[in-house]
């Protein structure tokens, strides 16, 4: 009796039975965590998969914001107040109660507002993604909460290698995490139509100058300080050159100032936020990106996909270098070394082959089978 109704489900399962999902982050600002869950909003197949996401706090008229008004994505605001905000339990409690998704997939911060919804909507699964190092991506009451829900709430925590995985396990100790990597859309960063030379033209920049680029969020992180650091010496050795950063956030005006102060306005582009960065990384000569810890970066993958060469600081996962022509530096070696790295002019990048593991429709793919695959577990357990 029991083995035939098993039978059922897995027919069900094998008709791809029209999966639920529902995404919470704390806002669309610019960052990887929201790109990722933005690109899952695109990218599932709309047949298999109805998706909608929660935003806690409101428009903040960011590029990603705008690219979810214009194409229609299913997302709610919630106007979150800053600081600790009890009203968002009830709020998102309300739209799990209305959507009734299958799969609830948490982001950043956003568990202890879901921990309420967590223990009385037993019938979903629920994934937590870690963005980062787990040390750095929760701490204090995050941790508590999180190591709850993972521990006794099913709530599956997915890490973006294998390397943070095993991490993960450790530090909330627990003995399971499943791996789900960030993805891009490499069309985008493969089949650039105009050339490096029109793309510099269009930032002013000398068709034969030496152009290091980064993109990021100006925060401590990201070690901004250091990329002016190594900038000013490498400008010393090298006139003809420029420095591009593509990004905003708290650290930009202080950034400016050091800039200033070293005498290198007319050398240091800011960028801002900006929607064409396939473009940009493609008319640099090095992506310099000394981070002071990553998860999985993003950025990185998509600097990769371009073909340019990447400079980069070895707290970055050794599984986010996809290409030989990207080189690993420790951040306590003399700006000095850095420099000769940068300018060495026999490496030249090359696209990278190995990247296709990281299409985002592919990742998108991977993600929907975990989600199919946790739905059955209770038939599995019955058998």
């Amino acid at each position: 009796m029991i083995k035939n109704i098993v039978n059922t489900h897995i027919r069900s399962y094998g008709t791809l039975q029209k999966l639920k999902v529902l995404q919470i982050i704390p806002s669309f600002g610019v960052g990887g965590a929201e790109k990722l869950v933005l690109d899952y909003l695109t990218y599932f197949d709309k047949n298999e998969v109805e998706i909608k996401a929660i935003s806690m706090y409101g428009n903040e008229n960011t590029i990603y914001d705008s690219f979810i008004k214009e194409n229609k994505l299913d997302v709610v605001y919630l106007d979150k107040k800053p600081g600790l905000d009890l009203s968002m339990v009830m709020k998102i409690g309300r739209i799990i109660k209305e959507f009734k998704p299958n799969i609830i997939h948490t982001h950043l911060y956003t568990v202890k507002y879901t921990l309420f919804p967590f223990i009385i909507n037993k019938r979903a699964r629920k994934f937590h993604t870690i963005h980062n190092e787990p040390e750095k991506d929760a701490r204090g009451i995050d941790k508590f909460f999180n190591k709850i829900a993972f521990r006794y709430l099913n709530c599956t925590p997915i890490a973006l290698s294998n390397e943070l995985a095993e991490k993960v396990k450790g530090y909330y100790d627990i003995k399971n995490a499943e791996v789900v990597n960030n993805g891009i859309n490499l069309d985008e960063f493969k089949n650039i139509e105009a050339s490096k030379e029109e793309i510099r033209d269009k930032f002013n920049l000398p068709h034969d100058s030496f152009v290091i680029g980064h993109v990021g969020r100006f925060s401590q992180q990201k070690n901004h300080e250091f990329i002016i650091d190594i900038y000013k010496r490498f400008f010393e050795l090298e006139k003809n050159s420029y420095l591009i950063l593509v990004g905003d956030g708290e650290l930009i005006a202080h950034i400016k100032q050091k800039v200033e102060k070293f005498g290198l306005k007319e050398r240091v582009k800011f960028l801002g936020v900006r929607k064409d960065i396939p473009e940009i990384v493609k008319c640099i000569d090095v992506f310099l990106f000394p981070s002071l810890h990553e998860g999985f970066p993003i950025t990185l993958i998509e600097a990769q996909a371009t073909g340019v060469r990447c400079v980069i600081s070895n707290k970055i996962d050794k599984k986010a270098i996809l290409s030989e022509d990207t080189v690993s530096l420790g951040l306590d070696y003399p700006i000095e070394n850095w420099c000769t790295v940068i300018k060495d002019a026999n490496k030249k990048g090359y696209p990278v082959d190995s990247l296709n593991s990281y299409d985002i429709k592919i990742i998108v793919k991977k993600l929907e089978r975990l989600y199919r695959k946790s739905k059955f577990n209770a038939y599995e357990i019955q058998k």
